[in-house]
């Protein structure tokens, strides 16, 4: 350490005290080398040497000699661009040395690090904020998960290990960049905590501030960084830990200084960028001077933009007490509810509709407010009640479009998509819609055509308000992510799963690199959604763990439920069934009254998860309905879905039914499903067989997998081995993409030949018997006669040429066996 550079042989002390005592240094060094022998008592010794560049020049002498006469292996780090003593250069002399550049961990190292320390999965956030705060160092990581556990702020929650709350530095971590910071004078160090404060600091602004001659001495010590931003310089310290540090120790007085200087800097430039307006506000207030409303205003509108909903709130409380009117008050509530803080949101906008209010702040708290009601606390009719009492007291115009297109929103989700999309249509017809209401209106409509079938004129509606989001994407960049969102949901519904994963994948990684962003949890769970669709389990419950992980913490559209739901078919397919029923009994408990579009889907993911324990009945009594439900409200989409996945469990008696409601959803899986359908009702094998490379063409491997099979076993049954044989393998290549999956179709083909000729009831009741189940409570279970179940267990055993359940358990057993 720098403690111990001035002491001789100091590095030495704890290892060789009775040497270091000794008189002389050639003494010293003879001793050292006699003491070394026996303490290896003839086995190699390894000297570590950590920070070499910090060695006193006799500890530097000593190292050498120990490496140049071989009495031990050296290692020893020298940090980059420090000057080492020149007995350690001197090291690189040597014939046997090798140096090696150690550079820092990345990103994904980083994450396979932490997993392995945590012994869990790490949510992706928290895996972007210690990366980027360590900035792969791994001394520095070290320590932010050391203090990160002692005052748990990094922890394992809801299965997945995340850090909630700002980042802490420890004493050690203090004293780790102060070494850093070693040697700067009065000048320099004043300018490192403006920059602390500030940064990032636009270039003009620091220069200002400090003098261009000190930014000169600070970059050539390589304590800043540079980047551009929006074609303008700007400059922050070197590391991310150098700022947390520096700031933890500056009292009040100090910082309300700097804020001063920058503040004032940036007004005489003037505020030329709307990142300015952000800045000077932020600062004026950290200046303890006073600010004017409208500025504070636009700096709370600003970063309710960057999703800083903390920043917005503190801005907007400040203009209220500069004394804002009602527009502040609305952005109060707003920054609220942005944080999940639903109550106090509540009590802040719940005096009534603001009389005489300009429309724009008409509409603004009546969006603000029925959102707390709907998606905060889950009153569904107190949300629709404000929307239109305010619509009804505004004159036709921009302001009540963009009411009745927030209402539609809301009804789509309360499971009313056809009137969702009724309610938009006039809003779409205006040409003259500006481009706020243009895409709004597409985020309440799109989705809705999408449920009922009408995926091509959702698809288009995207399409043509993408322009105009991105137009929006400074002043309003959550819209362009809802629509993003929309267009994945949509390729869903309409079959084109490979779509949905490119997209959800370069959405995903977007918004999880911010710093903040409010649909981190929504991307997390389309991510998931879309590997879910694919068939892909591990890589589906990974994302959607870590979705279900966010939205615990703050669910701004009630979409929690879906995600638990989605996680506990992820978990099912891969035969985990006490996680797929945590995830069923958590969502019975997430639920919330008021978000009711996605009710099907959460029936479906209870409908697998009792196929994983063997209650196929039940399982396709769940699927049925699920299309009962989806059929009542019009979803044609999600019926066809629903239909499917009867079928997926054994219902042949759907595939009617299924061809009428494809005849109507525009999906490019809708003709596949049929024929499926069709071919599994016929017992055709090579047809089943088509229906297989027509699902793989499409990007459903699993459903690939499963037809496959299904063809294998008509082929078994016609007694066409060949055919057979080239079936399952097709079927084993595409169920190797699905990481796992298991599903009826699958295992029935995995198991003995004895087993492919049973139906589906006997089927049934050989799984519930093989888990141990009496014949009472299969009886219950199948709501049967315990003499019917003890016949068909009969007929089970003389099909299958075995004498009772322990043979049986064992054939079952076998087909579990992932082929």
């Amino acid at each position: 350490t720098r403690g111990i550079a001035g002491v001789p042989f100091g590095a030495f002390a704890h290892l060789l005290p009775a040497c270091v005592a000794a008189t002389g240094r050639l003494e010293v060094m003879r001793r050292a080398g006699d003491e070394l022998r026996r303490m290896g008592a003839g086995r190699p010794i390894l000297v570590a040497v950590d920070d070499a560049h910090l060695l006193d020049e006799d500890s530097a002498a000593l190292t050498h000699l120990l490496a140049s006469t071989g009495l031990a292996f050296v290692v020893a780090t020298v940090r980059s661009g420090e000057r080492a003593p020149g007995a350690v250069t001197e090291l690189g002399a040597l014939g046997r040395t090798r140096c090696v550049e150690v550079g820092a961990l990345s990103f994904a190292e980083v994450g396979h690090l932490l997993g392995a320390v945590l012994g869990g999965q790490l949510d992706t956030t928290t895996q972007h904020r210690l990366w980027d705060a360590s900035q792969g160092n791994a001394l520095f990581l070290h320590e932010l998960v050391l203090i990160g556990l002692e005052r748990g702020s990094l922890a394992e929650r809801d299965g997945v290990w995340s850090w909630v709350g700002e980042l802490a530095c420890s004493d050690r971590l203090t004293e780790l960049v102060e070494d850093r910071l070693a040697g700067l004078d009065q000048r320099q160090r004043a300018a490192v905590q403006v920059l602390a404060v500030g940064e990032p600091v636009p270039s003009q602004i620091f220069d200002a501030v400090v003098g261009s001659q000190v930014v000169r001495e600070l970059h050539h010590r390589g304590l800043l960084g540079i980047a551009a931003q929006e074609r303008r310089l700007s400059v922050r310290l070197a590391h991310p830990l150098y700022g947390e540090t520096v700031r933890a120790g500056l009292g009040a007085v100090r910082r309300r200084t700097i804020y001063r200087q920058l503040a004032d800097a940036l007004t005489a430039a003037g505020l030329r960028r709307r990142e300015d307006v952000l800045r000077a506000s932020v600062w004026r207030l950290g200046s303890g001077r006073p600010a004017e409303p409208a500025l504070l205003m636009a700096g709370a509108r600003q970063a309710r933009a960057m999703f800083d909903h903390r920043q917005a709130e503190r801005l907007a409380r400040a203009a209220i007490d500069e004394g804002a009117g009602t527009e502040a008050w609305v952005m109060l509530a707003d920054a609220l509810q942005g944080q999940g803080r639903y109550d106090e949101a509540r009590a802040v906008i719940e005096d009534g509709l603001p009389l005489g209010a300009a429309p724009a702040v008409v509409a603004e708290w009546a969006t603000v407010a029925s959102s707390v009601f709907f998606w905060g606390l889950g009153n569904a009719r107190r949300a629709e009640e404000i929307t239109r009492r305010a619509e009804e007291a505004m004159a036709p115009g921009p302001e009540h479009d963009l009411l009745v297109t927030h209402r539609a929103l809301l009804t789509f989700f309360h499971g009313r998509p056809a009137e969702a999309a009724a309610a938009t249509e006039p809003v779409l017809a205006r040409q003259s819609a500006g481009d706020e209401i243009a895409v709004q209106a597409r985020i309440a409509a799109a989705p809705a055509l999408a449920v009922l079938g009408r995926c091509d004129s959702a698809l288009r509606l995207v399409d043509q308000g993408m322009l105009a989001a991105i137009r929006l994407i400074d002043e309003r960049p959550r819209l362009l992510g809802e629509l993003l969102a929309v267009h994945a949901v949509t390729c869903w519904l309409s079959g084109r799963y490979p779509q949905m994963e490119d997209l959800a994948t370069a959405a995903y990684q977007h918004v999880i690199a911010e710093r903040t962003h409010d649909l981190r949890g929504l991307w997390a769970l389309l991510l998931g959604r879309a590997a879910l669709a694919a068939g892909r389990a591990r890589t589906a419950r990974l994302r959607l763990r870590e979705a279900c992980a966010l939205f615990s913490r703050h669910d701004p559209g009630g979409l929690l439920p879906w995600a638990l739901g989605a996680l506990a078919r992820a978990a099912a397919l891969l035969g985990d069934k006490e996680d797929a029923r945590r995830a069923l009994v958590e969502q019975q408990r997430r639920l919330l009254p008021a978000v009711r579009i996605f009710d099907w889907e959460m029936l479906l993911s209870q409908a697998w998860t009792s196929a994983a324990h063997g209650e196929h009945s039940r399982a396709r009594g769940l699927a049925r309905e699920a299309a009962d439900i989806a059929a009542a409200t019009g979803m044609g989409a999600a019926e066809l879905d629903a239909l499917h996945d009867g079928l997926r469990l054994g219902d042949t008696r759907v595939v009617e039914r299924m061809a009428q409601v494809a005849g109507r959803v525009d999906s490019v899986l809708a003709p596949v499903f049929v024929a499926h359908g069709r071919a599994l009702a016929a017992g055709d094998g090579d047809a089943l067989d088509n229906c297989a490379t027509r699902f793989g063409e499409c990007g459903a491997p699993l459903l690939a997998a499963e037809a496959a099979a299904e063809a294998a076993q008509r082929y078994q049954q016609d007694g066409r081995s060949a055919a057979r044989f080239a079936a399952l393998s097709r079927s084993q290549q595409w169920a190797s993409a699905c990481e796992g999956a298991r599903t009826p179709s699958l295992r029935r083909t995995g198991g003995p030949p004895a087993l492919g000729s049973l139906t589906g009831r006997e089927r049934e009741i050989a799984e519930l018997a093989a888990r141990g189940l009496s014949k009472r409570e299969m009886a219950e279970c199948l709501d049967l006669s315990v003499r019917t179940v003890g016949n068909h267990l009969n007929h089970i055993y003389s099909k299958a040429g075995i004498s009772g359940r322990a043979e049986l358990a064992v054939l079952l057993g076998s087909e579990n066996t992932p082929v």
